[in-house]
């Protein structure tokens, strides 16, 4: 991956913040070319390199432009700057670092900045320049708004550290091979002279910790703490050993060796390795408290293993992550009675670690007086929030009464969650903003918004976390994601839209905070960005801007019948994370043309269609924000039009046999510079792929042979000519740079040739946008379909083919046929005026034709 350099950073925000719509995936992207040896040598490479990565039509170039004209110039400032600095301070040290670079790399003349190298992450690093480091921290990145610090709790990492130490039991004992030094000293006093030292056997650390730790769900908000505790007892804890086994709700007669309890590891199996005086032990969870109620199987389970780990251990203490006042009436206050409980803060760690080290007596019930009172608001506050929210509902009494009630029953949740006060509450509407929530995420989120936009403290606790997250505002989604209810996650985001001390300022905090979070953290964890949604920086543009939010889906969605399924459903799926508040501005049919289209691509063709219907009958587009979107079935097609051609048919030795008239349907499209393209109509049908393995020239991808049925659709009557790829190349770049020139052969009529895969479906999305129709190259099965036209000979004439028929290498024969012409050039499309039965031409011969299909070695398992 590229090195988070911070030169690149500030790039990448100054493009977002210059008003490009930038994904964390398009810095990925960045990274990946950067791995893969796409690295620029100077300004004017990594311009080009950005531009074809981030830039998808005319207007993003100009403001792409815009701003790196801006950023070379201050980037060519910095650097002046910091010469005339450097030599200032340490002309000594400045003449060393030039001749180092006269040896080792060409000087280069700093004429214009697009001549000047790139920033490397090593150079930031170089001893011999401090300046340029002190540059690098300087940047004023919105990076450096938020902090990515993980010391969220109330006993830090180093006094964890500092804790487990303290359990050291450190005891002479094996080989005596450490100098003794008072004792050599006293000998030689003793003695008059030195023979030999004096030697003591070395310390030995005795202490075995045995660390349990609760995966049950009521846990895992808390997972972040159990792997610190984890973490610092194995790496700095300096044990003598350190052992680390994992239960559900109770440990009973198994532990489990790994972290998705898979790996079951019986009791009578761990007991042998322990020992009375040097094992202590440490159980890490809540003890029921985090979900309330009592459970005597919990503690009857406890109760049994307790009594068999005890005679084989040194002490056991129990440490809970809530407070003790959270213990009363449930579960923990009975586990309280068999073993030491001490709550998750400095003095119940500090009373922890003196109780294993034998300096405290057995607690019956942990003094809570410390702990404070519950957070209840006051019932003025509910009132408030009832308030609010039932404004947020009056706007939505327009959506079906099934959908709105949905919408209450999500208010009653929020106002019912109110009651811990307004701190939660806050908390709550600012971790609404992630599609999903990890424990880590939550965590930070709180770290990077302790004040109000007026710098008042908003008083979270830590609490606030594990609270939410085990609440009915939260679902598991699958350690460690939890997902808000799309309707909850609403209603807390127009609360904190609503609030002056937040507003529109606050979601565009938390739209770059997230997107920090992502690209920082991730690389962390075995979690993926889509888990967190597909595009997270436009959640906010939902709330501040949804008219710009339903443009740029409406785009998505204009361009995505060009990808495959997966692209379909993905896209669809994208749109529907954004129903609430689209739904809102009056955007509900760009939701059902969404849905509808969703079920198209999954199959579901009957179900797609009565989403359709639902679309007003007298619509065959949707216009959204200037966006024209085509509803299947409702065809925008031109009048068809008929032409006649001639179609012939060949014996074995290439001989014209046949010759007949046919007509064929289409129509045409205008393309810029009046150029013209003619669409076939191509019939539907069912036809026999591949070919058989008697055939010459059978290859063993063309096999085996099965039956494909294709549905109707429209075929360019010729290959592109050089005339209609520079017609479509002059129209505005959808995802890369068209050459309008490409071919070797030059010719208006002659087809296009030398151009890629990804150029020709880069024509195909140009051409639909231009043309508001579907436009995608055909599969393998369309074109084989077409070529063959209801033939089953090897060519669509005949048994055999010549060059008066088609344009290829005449001096190579096939079957019993002549040779022929070579012309050693293309032609021009239909110049040999022969067709298949569809009224294609040049289906053989002239230019090989891309297929939407990945290649295949057969067509075994084809559907």
């Amino acid at each position: 991956m590229i090195p988070n350099d911070p030169h690149l950073l500030e790039l990448f925000w100054g493009l977002r913040q210059a008003g490009l719509l930038l994904r964390i995936e398009d810095y990925q992207l960045l990274s990946q070319a950067w791995e893969k040896g796409f690295r620029p040598e100077n300004y004017q490479d990594l311009r080009k390199l950005c531009r074809r990565l981030w830039v998808k039509n005319r207007a993003e170039k100009q403001c792409f432009e815009n701003y790196f004209d801006q950023y070379l110039k201050q980037q060519q400032l910095s650097q002046s700057e910091n010469k005339i600095s450097s030599a200032a301070k340490s002309p000594s040290t400045q003449r060393t670092t030039d001749a180092k670079t006269t040896e080792s790399e060409p000087v280069t003349t700093e004429a214009s900045p697009t001549q000047a190298n790139l920033p490397r992450v090593e150079n930031l690093d170089r001893k011999e320049e401090p300046q340029e480091v002190a540059q690098a921290v300087s940047l004023s990145l919105p990076s450096q708004r938020f902090t990515l610090t993980d010391e969220y709790f109330p006993v830090t990492r180093r006094q964890m550290q500092q804790g487990w130490r303290k359990l050291r039991q450190p005891v002479r004992e094996g080989a005596e091979i450490e100098l003794d030094i008072s004792a050599t000293v006293k000998r030689i006093s003793q003695e008059g002279f030195f023979l030999e030292p004096v030697l003591i056997p070395s310390r030995i650390n005795q202490t075995e910790l045995l660390l349990l730790i609760d995966r049950s769900n009521s846990t895992i908000p808390f997972a972040p703490i159990a792997e610190r505790l984890a973490e610092t007892a194995q790496q700095e804890g300096r044990l003598g050993k350190t052992k680390i086994y994992y239960f559900r709700n109770s440990p009973t007669d198994s532990l489990y060796s790994d972290l998705n309890l898979l790996q079951k590891q019986p009791l009578t199996d761990i007991i042998p390795h322990l020992h009375s005086n040097h094992t202590v032990v440490v159980i890490f969870s809540d003890g029921g408290a985090a979900r309330g109620g009592f459970n005597p199987k919990r503690v009857e389970l406890l109760e049994n293993f307790l009594d068999r780990i005890r005679p084989v251990v040194r002490q056991v203490a129990w440490l809970n992550p809530l407070p003790a006042n959270r213990w009363r009436g449930n579960t923990a206050s009975w586990v309280t009675e068999l073993v030491s409980m001490y709550p998750f803060d400095l003095t119940g760690w500090r009373r922890t670690i003196d109780d294993l080290r034998g300096r405290q007596k057995l607690v019956k019930e942990y003094d809570d007086s410390a702990n404070g009172l519950e957070l209840v608001a006051n019932p003025q506050f509910i009132q408030q929030v009832r308030g609010r929210l039932q404004q947020v509902l009056e706007k939505l009494k327009h959506i079906p009464i099934d959908e709105y009630s949905r919408y209450e029953s999500a208010a009653r949740y929020i106002i019912d969650f109110s009651k811990h006060g307004q701190a939660y509450l806050d908390f709550a509407c600012h971790a609404a903003f992630p599609l999903a929530l990890t424990p880590d995420l939550s965590y930070y989120l709180r770290e990077n918004f302790k004040r109000d936009r007026q710098g008042t403290s908003l008083n979270i606790p830590w609490l606030a976390i594990p609270d939410l997250l085990l609440s009915n505002l939260c679902n598991p989604a699958g350690q460690p994601l939890y997902e808000m209810d799309s309707a909850v996650r609403h209603l807390l985001l127009k609360l904190l839209q609503t609030d002056e001390r937040f507003g529109n300022p606050r979601l565009e905090e938390l739209s770059e905070c997230l997107l920090f979070y992502l690209q920082q953290r991730l690389e962390q964890t075995n979690l993926d960005i889509k888990d967190f949604g597909e595009k997270p920086e436009w959640i906010a543009l939902a709330y501040t801007k949804p008219k710009e939010l339903a443009y740029h889906l409406a785009t998505m969605l204009e361009q995505m019948y060009l990808g495959d399924k997966a692209d379909k459903v993905r896209t669809t799926s994208l749109t529907a994370t954004f129903a609430d508040p689209l739904v809102e501005e009056g955007f509900q049919p760009l939701l059902t043309f969404a849905s509808a289209w969703g079920r198209l691509a999954r199959g579901y063709d009957e179900g797609a269609r009565e989403l359709f219907d639902e679309l007003s009958p007298n619509l065959s587009e949707l216009d959204i924000e200037g966006v024209k979107l085509t509803i299947p079935g409702r065809s925008n097609l031109p009048q068809l039009s008929q032409f006649s051609f001639d179609v012939v048919t060949v014996n074995a030795l290439g001989k014209i046999i046949k010759r007949e008239k046919h007509q064929a349907n289409y129509f045409t499209e205008y393309l810029p510079d009046n150029v013209t393209l003619e669409m076939v109509s191509i019939p539907g049908g069912t036809f026999l792929m591949g070919s058989p393995e008697t055939e010459e020239g059978h290859q063993e991808r063309e096999s085996p042979q099965h039956e494909v049925t294709v549905q109707p659709f429209f075929m360019g009557k010729y290959p592109i000519t050089q005339a209609q790829w520079r017609a479509i190349a002059g129209l505005p770049q959808v995802n890369r740079e068209l050459d309008p020139d490409p071919s070797l052969f030059k010719g208006s009529d002659l087809p296009v040739e030398c151009v890629s895969w990804y150029d020709a479906v880069e024509f195909c999305d140009r051409l639909s946008i231009h043309t508001k129709r579907n436009y995608r190259l055909p599969s393998g099965a369309e074109w084989e379909y077409s070529c063959r036209s209801g033939t089953t000979t090897p060519f669509h004439f005949g048994e055999t083919i010549t060059p008066e028929l088609a344009n290829y290498n005449g001096n190579s024969t096939y079957g019993s046929g002549s040779k022929g012409k070579y012309r050693e050039r293309t032609t021009p499309v239909g110049s040999l005026k022969v067709a298949n039965v569809f009224g294609l031409f040049d289906m053989h011969g002239n230019v090989w034709e891309w297929c939407a299909d990945t290649f295949h070695n057969s067509y075994k398992d084809a559907l």
